[in-house]
């Protein structure tokens, strides 16, 4: 069966283990933040986000036409696309080693259905990351001007999937946080 990466860690250095994966993801996504600002527009609403959903060569092609029209955007978007290979890996570790910790916290029996539904979600944040790596190809296909709709097609399910795997994970860590806080209260209340 498969099990977390992080499972022979000690606490304390699972905690260091944390502080780090969360500096190195508020620093890749305040690297991600600064590159989207001239390429939100009125066609790419949501900037780099807009171009990996925009699931047809037309309105990818409209993007990318728009964002050569705007001064810079065309660098950030190239910026946005390579670092995100970067930032793929700072989010996965992040997320997955939170997965981990509210795991083994509030589900103490490792059998228990919390904690493998937390090794499965684990396991989808890590295709989620493999997801998001061909995504990135299929943009840079797109944006180094190899415009064929099949690279639309895949960005857009990459994205897609790639989106829900990630929002499961997440909410599974803040569904995990409120139990432990409904616990420390209930158990405060005896």
């Amino acid at each position: 069966m498969f099990t977390s990466p992080f499972k022979k860690l000690s606490n304390a250095s699972e905690k260091k283990l944390l502080i780090l994966a969360i500096a190195t993801f508020l620093l890749a996504a305040t690297c991600m933040i600064q590159f989207d600002v001239l390429l939100k527009n009125d066609l790419a609403p949501f900037g780099i986000i807009s171009f990996e959903l925009a699931k047809t060569l037309d309105h990818s092609a409209q993007i990318l036409a728009s964002w050569q029209a705007t001064e810079g955007a065309m660098q950030s978007a190239a910026w946005s696309l390579w670092f995100d290979y970067v930032f793929i890996i700072t989010y996965t570790f992040l997320l997955c080693l939170l997965i981990h910790r509210t795991a083994r916290i509030v589900w103490t029996n490792q059998e228990s259905l919390g904690y493998r539904l937390g090794i499965v979600l684990l396991r989808m944040v890590i295709f989620a990351a493999f997801l998001d790596m061909v995504e990135n190809f299929a943009l840079l296909q797109l944006f180094y001007g190899d415009l064929q709709s099949h690279w639309s097609s895949l960005a857009f399910a990459t994205a897609t999937l790639k989106f829900i795997q990630i929002i499961f994970g997440i909410l599974y860590v803040i569904i995990n946080l409120i139990i432990v806080g409904i616990k420390k209260i209930t158990h405060v209340k005896k």
